[in-house]
C-alpha cells in the first residue's frame, strides 16, 4: 500500500488528483465542522523561526459567519484521490486565528486571515507569578510543567536522565517560550516545535550529517522537480576557537569548556590563519562537564562551518515537517548524490502548486 500511495504521490503514472479540506476545531482541538469558501490558503515553515509553522486563508465571510477568530482554530488536510477509488489524508498543522482583514470586491466579503502553529501560546504568555523549578528535576519534566501553565498538553519529547544542577527561577514577565527553549538548549535538545497535529515536540540534538535521510529527489527518474535550481556557498569570517563558561549559582563551582579549531585542513583553523579569534560566552547554568562540552563542540561546528545552500521547487509534498534531511540527486549541478537539511519550505495549497524547498548543507572551511 505505501509503495502505491509513494507512486502517486510522486506522479509515476504521469498525472495525480489532489483535493484539500478545511477543519473547524476549537479551542481544545476538537472538530466543530468543515469550512467551506476558502478561496486561498498557504502554509509555511521555517526552522529558525521562534513559531516555525504559519499560515494564510482567505475565506469568503458570507459561508463561514460563525467562526470565533480568538479561540477557533483551523486544521488544513491534504487529500490523495488513489486510483481505486480510496483515498489517503495528511493534516498540515493545527493553526491559531489572527483577527483578520476584511476586503470586499464586487459585492463579496473575503476574510484574510494570518495563522501560527501552537507555539504561539508560549510565545505570547508570560509568566504572571515568579515560577521556581528544584534542583534535581528532570529537563523534560520542567519543560511540560512549563507547557501545561499555559494549557497545552498535548506533548511528545523525547526522555532525558539530564537533571538541573540547581534551582531555577523565572521571574514576573519572563516569556514562557524563552524559558522553554533555554532549557531545552541546555539538555542539548532541538527547539520547541509543533507537529501536524498540534502535538508539542523537541528531542536530543543531531548534528544534520548524522541524520537519516527523510526524503529522496531524483531528477533522473519519475521527477517532481521543477526545472530550475538554486545552489549557493555561504562563506564568511568565523571564529576559530570557542569558549563556552557555565556558573552554578548556588555555589562557586565554575565550568569551563574550550574547543579550539587547529584543523591543518580548516583554512580558518587557527593553524591556517596564525592567529586565534575567539567567540567567548557565559551560560547561566549547565548539568555537567560532560553536557557542556557537547554543546560547545555544536556551536563550534556550527559556526565553523559555511553552508552550501539549495533551493528548488517540487510538486506539494504533505510529508515535510520539522528538520527533514534531503537526498538531493541532481546531475545537472552535482557529480554524486548528496545530504542537505531542509530549513524551511512553503506549500500554496492548490492543485498545481509548486512547493518551495529551502536546504542546506555543512562544508567544511
Amino acid at each position: 500500500m505505501q509503495a502505491a500511495i509513494d507512486a502517486q504521490l510522486r506522479l509515476t503514472t504521469g498525472a495525480r488528483k489532489i483535493t484539500f479540506r478545511y477543519q473547524l476545531l476549537n479551542q481544545n482541538d476538537i472538530r466543530i465542522g468543515e469550512l467551506d469558501g476558502m478561496t486561498r490558503a498557504n502554509i509555511s515553515y521555517g526552522e529558525f523561526r521562534p513559531i516555525k509553522r504559519s499560515a494564510t486563508f482567505a475565506l469568503n465571510e458570507y459561508q463561514q459567519r460563525n467562526i470565533n477568530y480568538l479561540s477557533d482554530r483551523i486544521q488544513p488536510w491534504l487529500v490523495l484521490h488513489m486510483p481505486n477509488g480510496g483515498i489517503v489524508e495528511w493534516p498540515l498543522g493545527i493553526f491559531l486565528l489572527e483577527s483578520p482583514a476584511r476586503e470586499v470586491s464586487d459585492g463579496i466579503a473575503v476574510r484574510n486571515i494570518g495563522a501560527y502553529d501552537k507555539t504561539i501560546v508560549v510565545e505570547q504568555d508570560k509568566f504572571i507569578h515568579g515560577f521556581f523549578i528544584e534542583k534535581g528535576t528532570n529537563y523534560v519534566t520542567a519543560v511540560t510543567r512549563i507547557l501545561n501553565t499555559s494549557g497545552i498538553t498535548k506533548i511528545n519529547i523525547a526522555e532525558t536522565s539530564h537533571v538541573l544542577p540547581s534551582g531555577r527561577e523565572y521571574g514576573l514577565g519572563t516569556k514562557k517560550h524563552l524559558a522553554i527553549n533555554e532549557l531545552l538548549r541546555e539538555a542539548n535538545f532541538s527547539t520547541l516545535w509543533f507537529d501536524e497535529q498540534g502535538v508539542a515536540r523537541s528531542d536530543p540534538y543531531i548534528p544534520p550529517s548524522q541524520r537519516e535521510v527523510t526524503h529522496v529527489y531524483d531528477t533522473r527518474k519519475d521527477s517532481i522537480i521543477t526545472p530550475s535550481f538554486v545552489e549557493r556557498l555561504d562563506i564568511a569570517d568565523r571564529p576559530n576557537v570557542f569558549i563556552r563558561v557555565a556558573v552554578n549559582l548556588e555555589s562557586d563551582e565554575e565550568l569551563t569548556s574550550v574547543f579550539i579549531n587547529d584543523n591543518i585542513l580548516s583554512p580558518i583553523s587557527t593553524v591556517n590563519r596564525g592567529r586565534q579569534i575567539p567567540d567567548y560566552a557565559t551560560i547561566d547554568s549547565i548539568a555537567s562537564q560532560e553536557m557542556l562540552d557537547q554543546f560547545t563542540r555544536r556551536i563550534a561546528i556550527e559556526s565553523t562551518s559555511a553552508f552550501e545552500h539549495l533551493s528548488f521547487g517540487s510538486a506539494l509534498m504533505p510529508t515535510h515537517g520539522n528538520a527533514n534531511t534531503l537526498l538531493c540527486i541532481f546531475p545537472e549541478i552535482f557529480n554524486t548524490p548528496l545530504k542537505f537539511h531542509e530549513t524551511s519550505w512553503e506549500m500554496p495549497l492548490v492543485h498545481d502548486g509548486v512547493m518551495k524547498h529551502e536546504a542546506r548543507r555543512v562544508v567544511q572551511i
